[in-house]
């Protein structure tokens, strides 16, 4: 496509987008950016909703969990890392988790709740993804990033940030810078009226495509926290639970979007894809794509993907697709669409589903309980007797509920000790200092009389780093199937409702757990 063609065709939706893209942050908490090193000076790098941080997509490519904690709605990622450009390659340089009280780097005290941590990235076990070694600073290569970045001036100490006067546009794939450019004010006003003179003028042409560039890129990742995949199961419609940033479909890319042929470098065609599945005879199938584009919460652009564009034709039959690259957890979410507030909808969840799939195919299926709170998301049990509630015969239990009985015959993971041990195995603590620890914790918790499970909390103290560390294994715990219990029994083998406690282990980062027996 040559440059004139372009320009008439691009001209409407750039202006579109430029409105729209920078609009939409004043919708959410403005997020503390990261830093970069540009030239021997630090900048500020712009992160956000729809600009996520080189080191958030770390943890979206190898599809794992981040092990930062939010500690602020101006920081949900948890963290603030520093970046360099040297040599024509991104590098990450050092984390800071402490929390900050705004852009002038000053930190409110540790008060147990949250780690004071600034490190450099082996602290915090991060390498790059070739297995490159770390540079002598400790350094590593950000080989896992593409996408855009935006540096700004940074903030004067106790001055609220400035008005960007220029912007630096720097284009990533791989970890490699591939384009780098300087807009400044001027040239955004000139985009905004763009004429033929103005394609002739390529170093001008330049930075109007890394601008357009940019936007496509706020835009995919916007779409990806905005949109949900329709799957029909049994009968009924549901809706993937998001993934923070994942489209279900990518994972047929490695979660890469650069390896996706509609993503941001797609200057014909691109946005985030949005999926219809369908599930029959225990199998998982991919029925249609289409791609959402824009950054408007009340509406979005979208382009349909025929399935023959992404997969061989003998892959398809009968209109759909056997989705034989998923694999692991997922959530299917039922419920119905209410009007919300500014007349935009929410979606009303009243029940969940969840599915464990190998290589498209379904391997364990189980539902919420009926007590799952679809508002705090939460299992808020619904007691069969209150008036006859037991307990284990343990402190945790003890020093809260020391009024109530003891049963019988106490719950118990109805698949067994072992199978629990494995569930924790596979939900490791993933919090670098973890790994530096020894450690051990107690959860209170309610098991009723059908084997649903709910009402988590720490029993044992705690404080500093300890009391976190707790609090991590408390929202491991708390993911567990909340119905894999047997309930406790009275001495006439009636079943109960009672307070139940697992006593955890903790050493190298491994969870050890021990169910209370009397």
């Amino acid at each position: 496509m040559n440059s004139v063609t372009y320009q008439i065709k691009y001209t409407a939706l750039f202006f579109m987008l430029f409105l729209t893209g920078f609009g939409c942050r004043s919708f959410a908490t403005e997020q503390y950016p990261d830093y970069i090193i540009y030239d021997g000076k630090k900048y500020e790098l712009s992160v956000g909703w729809d600009h996520p941080s080189p080191l958030q997509v770390l943890y979206i490519r190898t599809n794992t969990h981040s092990p930062f904690q939010s500690y602020s709605t101006a920081n949900y990622r948890g963290h603030i890392a520093t970046w360099l450009i040297s040599d024509g390659k991104l590098y990450l340089t050092e984390i800071d988790t402490r929390r900050h009280s705004g852009r002038t780097g000053t930190y409110w005290p540790d008060n147990g709740r949250c780690a004071d941590t600034l490190a450099s990235p082996g602290y915090f076990n991060i390498t790059s993804l070739s297995g490159e070694q770390a540079e002598t600073n400790g350094a590593v290569l950000a080989d896992w990033f593409s996408g855009v970045l935006e540096i700004g001036e940074p903030a004067s100490e106790g001055k609220k940030k400035p008005k960007m006067m220029e912007i630096r546009y720097v284009y990533v794939r791989n970890g490699e810078v591939v384009d780098d450019q300087l807009v400044q004010e001027k040239d955004f006003k000139r985009m905004q009226t763009i004429s033929d003179k103005d394609t002739s003028d390529h170093k001008f042409m330049d930075k109007y495509y890394i601008v357009i560039l940019n936007q496509f890129y706020i835009s995919y990742y916007f779409q990806s926290c905005m949109g949900h995949d329709e799957v029909l199961y049994d009968g009924h419609t549901g809706r993937f639970a998001s993934q923070d940033f994942r489209p279900q479909f990518m994972s047929l890319f490695d979660n890469d979007p650069v390896q996706f042929p509609f993503s941001w470098e797609n200057f014909q065609r691109n946005g985030s894809p949005v999926c219809t599945w369908s599930i029959s005879n225990d199998s998982l199938f991919i029925n249609s794509i289409t791609l959402w584009s824009g950054t408007g919460f009340y509406e979005h652009d979208n382009a349909p993907v025929g399935l023959d564009e992404i997969f061989r034709p003998e892959r398809i039959k009968n209109g759909r697709v056997f989705a034989f690259w998923m694999n692991g957890e997922r959530i299917i979410e039922y419920g119905e669409n209410r009007k919300g507030e500014f007349g935009m909808e929410d979606f009303h969840l009243e029940r969940q589903q969840h599915i464990v799939l190998d290589s498209g195919r379904i391997v364990q299926v189980k539902w919420t309980p009926s007590s799952f709170d679809a508002d705090t998301q939460k299992i808020s049990l619904e007691d069969c007797d209150p008036q006859h509630i037991y307990r284990c015969d343990h402190w945790g239990a003890r020093d809260s509920h020391k009024e109530l009985p003891e049963a019988a015959n106490l719950p118990y993971w109805t698949e067994g000790d072992s199978a629990l041990q494995a569930w924790f195995d596979s939900h490791p603590l993933t919090d670098p200092r973890a790994k530096e620890m020894m450690f051990r914790t107690a959860l209170l918790f309610k098991v009723n009389c059908h084997g649903e499970a709910g009402e988590w909390a720490i029993a044992s103290e705690s404080n500093g780093i300890m009391f976190e560390l707790a609090n991590q294994v408390l929202d491991i715990a708390k993911q567990l199937p909340s119905n894999g219990w047997t309930p406790a029994t009275d001495a006439d083998g009636n079943a109960v409702d009672c307070w139940q406690v697992i006593q955890f282990n903790i050493k190298g980062g491994k969870v050890k757990c021990n169910v209370i027996k009397k």
